[in-house]
């Protein structure tokens, strides 16, 4: 072979080389999955389910699988909320609930449910009131006084009775059975539980329906079933709202509480009715983000944030800077002095809802916000919105696969409410007339009225795109800080672009109006919170923020994502 030859050989066999060790490399590239994001959704094209406990999950999941729609489903899961997250999941307490059906109108066809509790026609604030004029901070919290008349099971029936497509055995039929054959006690059931007996051992009917019977607290591991909730929820299937308003739940209710001093009386409960109420709304950066009005003050209270944030270019602000974290932290601030006056059930009381969410009032209150300094809390006085006119609760949120839409928040008030189960039906009731205003009960639009509503930062809220396609879908418990974590989600998503779980997962905020501290939750960068504190703040490292359950809409799939600060929770889709 000649030295021509053997170079040509050797040229094609390095040829032959880089072309296997290319196509090798190339394999092993594509073998090397690359994501832009740290933090993933549920991704699904039928539906998507998601909320705050994962046996509720999967019985709103099965509904959507037999053709249930949105509403079907998050009924089915209110109810079964009840029996797995007993903490927060009601038949006792009391809601709201947004519904979106998928049909033209967009975010102009989105029925508001407000299903509140009520004051019972014997409450007054004097009730309320020791001889010494203190406030009976007890009776307003624990035990048969401190219960309103339930709206759960009136609110629920509602909503499946306009929109739902399944019979209604089918959808109660999944938490009879979870109460029947009970449920596993998970490690955070059981601490709740072993927190609870504390009050529930005032109540002998509370100690049986959640407590062992030698007294003790549930293990995490056993087995808790719930025969008298299993009564309770089959005399609604059998019978509707109509057995917990008028019916055999009805009767055990009354009478309990005849023979205990609760103000609950059989005429209070066969006068509940759901209020149908007008959605607000209002544009940021183009889209539509729509909720409840009052009695939901949180509603009110997020719009106007948001209209405050129009003024301010968040996007060029980074995501967690001291710079974005101030904006919002001195706009939470403004925000919360406004909703403290001035707003209650608006059947007895005038609210300025249009001025609260006017452009003037936003564009004054933008202008008191210092770009560099604090404004101290005692400097901060609620606006007067009139001249402008012209901590347990728990959240379902479901998407189905034809675009229908349901975001439900409801609660007990406190973790298992009043603490009070009534004799023989497994319910616990709320202990909701401690949110009435009983120190200012003569000037305050929320003062104890009978058959009022009372207020709720409850805020359960829905995002439309700028084609008016439903975007998000959304809600958290929190008490007073749930609008200020639905804000910062949405900011998250709109502004920063950030996915579902990473808008979800990202460290919260918190700013009141009467306290000083800026509350922030663990992983929030060190470097901002120093120049935070250089600016006038004063940090403070909190608990965690809220429970956002959310589900986004984006290129034909829907991306569920559950809270990670509550054990348990579960987004499920199915395609």
């Amino acid at each position: 072979m000649t030295v021509g030859e053997t170079a040509i050989l050797l040229l094609a066999l390095l040829l032959a080389w880089q072309q296997v060790f290319a196509q090798s490399q190339g394999t092993a590239t594509q073998s090397i999955i690359r994501y832009d994001s740290i933090h993933h959704p549920v991704a699904a094209s039928g539906g998507m389910v998601v909320s705050q406990n994962e046996a509720a999950s999967e019985v709103g999941r099965e509904i959507l699988r037999k053709g249930g729609n949105a509403v079907d489903a998050a009924v089915a899961m209110g109810f079964a909320l009840a029996v797995t997250l007993p903490r927060a999941g009601n038949l006792g307490g009391s809601g709201f609930m947004l519904v979106h059906m998928a049909e033209p109108g967009g975010p102009d066809a989105v029925a508001a449910l407000d299903f509140r509790s009520v004051a019972p026609a014997a409450a007054s604030s004097d009730e309320f009131r020791g001889d010494d004029g203190e406030i009976l901070r007890d009776a307003l919290t624990f035990g048969p006084r401190a219960a309103g008349v339930p709206g759960t099971v009136a609110g629920l029936e509602d909503a499946w009775r306009r929109f739902g497509a399944l019979s209604w055995r089918e959808v109660l039929a999944p938490s009879i059975e979870l109460a029947e054959n009970g449920i596993e006690i998970s490690d955070d059931l059981a601490y709740a539980l072993a927190e609870a007996l504390a009050v529930m051992r005032r109540y002998p009917s509370s100690m049986a329906a959640y407590a062992r019977e030698d007294g003790l607290a549930w293990a995490a591991g056993e087995t808790l079933v719930q025969p008298d909730l299993a009564w309770s929820l089959r005399q609604i299937s059998d019978h509707g709202a109509e057995a917990f308003y008028r019916g055999a739940i009805a009767e055990k209710i009354a009478a309990y509480m005849e023979q205990a001093g609760g103000l609950i009386a059989a005429g209070d409960l066969a006068a509940y009715r759901v209020s149908v109420r007008e959605a607000i709304a209002t544009d940021y950066r183009g889209y539509r983000v729509v909720t409840m009005p009052p009695s939901s003050v949180g509603g009110l209270a997020l719009l106007q944030m948001l209209n405050v944030l129009g003024h301010y270019d968040m996007a060029r602000l980074p995501q967690g800077s001291a710079a974005s974290l101030h904006v919002l932290a001195e706009t939470m601030k403004l925000a919360n002095a406004n909703r403290r006056e001035g707003i209650g059930d608006t059947d007895f009381v005038k609210v300025p809802i249009a001025g609260m969410l006017s452009a003037s009032l936003a564009r004054e209150m933008a202008a008191r916000i210092s770009p560099d300094r604090a404004t101290p809390v005692e400097e901060i006085s609620p606006e007067d919105a009139f001249p402008h006119e012209s901590r347990d609760t728990t959240q379902v949120s479901v998407v189905d696969g034809e675009g229908n839409a349901v975001s439900l928040t409801y609660t007990l008030g406190y973790s298992f409410g009043s603490g009070l189960v009534v004799p023989g039906t497994g319910i616990i009731l709320d202990n909701q007339m401690r949110n009435f205003s009983i120190r200012d009960p003569d000037v305050h639009a929320n003062r104890m009225e009978p058959g009022k509503r009372v207020v709720s930062t409850m805020t359960p809220t829905m995002v439309f795109d700028e084609d008016d396609r439903l975007f998000l879908v959304t809600g958290t418990p929190g008490g007073s800080r749930i609008h200020n974590v639905i804000l910062q989600l949405i900011v998250n998503t709109v502004d920063y672009g950030m996915n579902i779980a990473e808008a979800t997962h990202a460290p919260r905020i918190y700013q009141a109006w009467r306290e000083p501290e800026l509350g922030v939750e663990r992983g929030s960068s060190a470097d901002s919170l120093r120049l935070l504190e250089a600016m006038g703040h004063e940090i403070e490292i909190q608990q965690t923020m809220g429970s956002t359950q959310s589900i986004m809409l984006s290129n034909g799939l829907l991306y569920g994502a559950a809270d990670p600060r509550r054990p348990g929770a579960a987004a499920l889709g199915i395609d």
